[in-house]
């Protein structure tokens, strides 16, 4: 390529008629050799090769249309050139490095919101406490807690993350279960002394059931061998599983509870465990493209680790 001469005395390139300087390697390769001297030590700096930085050294130049340094014995001189394209590189470098750090950092700490939905016991039970406790780590973390006895739809962006007990069928959501508890018909210790353990679907007199109000529940597939001949009786109904507990656990009455639930309930003992219960597998679910940013990821993988522990240890 012919050479010719710079305003500065420098020698030159015939310029390209439209340089373009889109490709970052070449601006890296000559901020390095800029700020070592060299083309070893810059090679080092990147991790790269002494011709494969000395490459993108000469693209740039015939990008530019002019030499950048000077071959002087053990170093590279730069021109007034480079020095002003030094001063516009090295911001955008340092940006990168900025950008870098944000999103290492954004790796690191979570930040935003994170919507979860869980029935309303375990969204009570195990959710909120675990919430508190992720929130006083990471300041800039928020949860939105949506307690719900309904599946809500993933796909629709209801939530972000869902703990359920039963596996989903959508494409597009993935699954991971992480454990399995059972539901259970449980009376408190005083129902047990006032009226002794019962033996069969008969209530003491002055005892009840609660069951549900509006919504509707078969009981069927929790009753293991013949199903009762006359109708559960349930003389306290409300669709609030968490009333319902309460209501068991004044002792007057019997309830379903999940195993893991009950187990933490003072006093709460496992009735007719050989007639009624049935396995829940526990699933933790979220939309695929969610689950990639760093704060679901916090909250994905904490939540597992706290369930996992909780229904398998």
């Amino acid at each position: 390529m012919p050479k010719s001469r710079s305003a500065s005395g420098g020698p030159t390139l015939a310029p390209p008629s439209a340089p373009a300087l889109e490709d970052w390697n070449l601006l890296r390769a000559f901020l390095a050799v800029y700020e070592t001297g060299t083309l070893t030590a810059a090679a080092q700096r990147l991790g790269s090769t002494q011709p494969s930085v000395g490459r993108h050294l000469r693209a740039l130049e015939a990008a530019l249309g002019e030499v950048l340094f000077t071959r002087l014995p053990g170093r590279l001189e730069p021109t007034e050139r480079a020095h002003a394209l030094h001063g516009v590189a090295a911001p955008m470098k340092a940006a990168a490095v900025a950008a870098g750090r944000l999103f290492a950092a954004a790796g690191e700490r979570p930040v935003g919101t994170v919507r979860i939905t869980a029935s309303e016991v375990y969204a009570t039970e195990v959710v909120a406490p675990l919430a508190a406790q992720w929130l006083a780590e990471q300041p800039e973390l928020e949860i939105e807690l949506s307690v719900s006895n309904r599946a809500e739809n993933l796909l629709r962006r209801d939530a972000d993350i869902a703990v359920r007990f039963f596996r989903p069928e959508q494409d597009g959501v993935i699954a991971q279960r992480v454990g399995a508890t059972e539901l259970g018909l449980y009376a408190h210790e005083s129902f047990i002394v006032r009226h002794g353990e019962p033996q069969d679907w008969t209530l003491p007199e002055g005892a009840f059931a609660t069951g549900f109000d509006r919504e509707t529940w078969p009981l069927a597939p929790l009753i293991k061998g013949p199903v009762p001949t006359a109708p559960v009786r349930f003389r306290l109904r409300t669709d609030a599983m968490l009333a319902r507990q309460a209501a068991v656990e004044t002792g007057l009455g019997v309830g379903v509870y999940l195993a893991d639930v009950a187990a933490t309930r003072p006093g709460l003992r496992r009735i007719l465990a050989d007639r009624f219960g049935q396995v829940q597998e526990v699933w933790l679910c979220a939309h695929d493209e969610l689950r990639r940013s760093g704060s679901m990821r916090f909250v994905w993988d904490r939540l597992a680790q706290a369930l996992r522990a909780r229904l398998q240890g």
